[in-house]
């Protein structure tokens, strides 16, 4: 698993005549960082018809799976039996797991009470809750937890920090994403890395301020990367900002050559500028380059199965349904509203 061969590590697995919590735990964590969630799921059921006993090891793995497929009703089970059990209880990874997975199937309220109620924190505890509240657009409790874990007397490590910064950006709180950045390098000695200046130039392109996202990687060359790129782009587009939006995108075509999203965010200012000739060209660009992008789709979890949906694909078995309900709901959002 962790040398990115997951088909031999099952293979090696399904051949073990005996298997003890320790191995299932091994497949299902190795499932799980090679992203395949909904095998990590597969595997955990097999490892319960197989009647192995489940430890305080498995619970994480197991929640994270269920937060990344979106899987709610699988997680609230196992909190129910992470609740049941005591020697569950008071064990902060566990605890930090169900964190996570509550606010990436977008329960965040049910996040706080479990914060609330672990006995014990740690700074992956504070941090992972901070996350929490901004994945949610709530920036003004991320700041809030992260002044308490220092009334607490826990310092701040390098993943508080891209937290703390993601949800400055996502709230919009320039200033304080401002204080929080340069406090850490001020009052901590900290040394920002990569992710830290391309929160910083999302936050400040966001907000509109790109000149200053620019200034920011023209100062810092050696930490220029294309994440920090990618986030000027990105932040071009929005504004439509032509002139730096190109120099990002020419940084990113030697960076990243056979990223198509970058030709089509340049193509995405070029249209909204109404620059037709521009346009046609970077078009051609990426024909020329043999450049596919992968479609976005959204999807959702019924039952256990995933269902998802591209844009303009009628190839769901009950597309002609969904459609239905979906026309009759943009018409009534739609309608005019009477007064009175």
């Amino acid at each position: 698993m962790k040398c990115g061969i997951p088909s031999n590590a099952w293979r090696v697995f399904s051949s073990m005549p005996c298997k003890d919590t320790a191995v299932w735990n091994s497949m299902i964590s190795g499932l799980g960082r090679a992203g395949l969630f909904i095998d990590a799921l597969s595997c955990f059921r097999n490892m319960l018809e197989e009647g192995v006993k489940v430890d305080y090891m498995t619970m994480p793995s197991i929640l994270k799976a269920c937060g990344h497929d979106g899987h709610l009703m699988k997680g609230k089970e196992l909190h129910g039996q992470i609740i049941k059990c005591s020697k569950y209880q008071d064990d902060m990874a566990i605890g930090n797991s169900m964190i996570d997975m509550y606010s990436k199937c977008g329960c965040f309220r049910y996040s706080e009470k479990v914060f609330e109620n672990m006995r014990d924190l740690n700074i992956v505890s504070w941090t992972t809750m901070m996350s929490c509240y901004g994945s949610h657009g709530k920036g003004h409790e991320s700041l809030k937890i992260y002044k308490n874990m220092g009334d607490a007397g826990f310092k701040p490590n390098c993943i508080t920090l891209t937290a703390l910064l993601s949800s400055c950006s996502h709230a919009g709180l320039i200033n304080e994403g401002r204080a929080v950045f340069y406090s850490f390098i001020h009052k901590y000695g900290f040394e920002p890395r990569v992710e830290h200046f391309a929160c910083m130039v999302d936050l400040l392109g966001r907000c509109g301020h790109i000149e200053e996202a620019f200034q920011l990687i023209k100062d810092e060359v050696s930490i220029a990367m294309a994440s920090a790129w990618g986030a000027l782009l990105a932040s071009c587009v929005m504004h439509k900002n032509i002139e730096i939006g190109r120099i990002a995108a020419c940084h990113l075509f030697k960076l990243e050559p056979k990223n198509t999203s970058n030709y089509i965010a340049l193509c995405t200012i070029y249209k909204s500028l109404g620059m037709r000739n521009e346009f046609s060209e970077t078009r051609s660009k990426i024909r020329e380059l043999s450049l596919v992008k992968s479609p976005g789709y959204s999807w959702i979890n019924i039952a256990g199965e995933i269902h998802k949906f591209y844009q303009g694909d009628l190839s769901h078995p009950f597309a002609d349904i969904i459609y239905e309900v979906l026309d009759g709901m943009t018409a009534t959002l739609t309608m005019p509203r009477r007064c009175g």
